[in-house]
């Protein structure tokens, strides 16, 4: 089981490949989260939110720094969204799979 999910935000337009590789990036841990409960998706997605609110701060509040911001956030959560929803889905099949072997006795 995953305990862990990296996040990163690597931007549409990258003019090079060592700018692509400076990409922000943060690690959001799972470990103690029951991610088959609403409860714990919820704590999930709210890690997740401040993790990439920190990743992609910047340090000007003029338009394009506004609009890098922006970007980073959209670009972060759109790499993170599947990786959220395979721990979840992970998390789900893992629980009803262990009911039903319960079940079974």
């Amino acid at each position: 089981m995953k305990k862990t999910i990296l996040i990163a935000a690597a931007f549409l337009a990258v003019p090079s490949m060592a700018a692509a590789q400076d990409a922000p990036s943060a690690t959001v841990t799972t470990a103690d989260l029951d991610l088959s409960t609403k409860a714990g998706q919820d704590k999930l997605d709210k890690r997740v939110d401040q993790a990439i609110r920190r990743m992609c701060r910047v340090d000007g509040f003029d338009a394009a720094m506004l609009r890098q911001q922006a970007d980073c956030r959209l670009a972060a959560k759109a790499n993170a969204a599947p990786k959220v929803a395979f721990a979840i889905e992970t998390a789900r099949t893992g629980y009803f799979a262990a009911i039903a072997l319960d079940a079974q006795g």
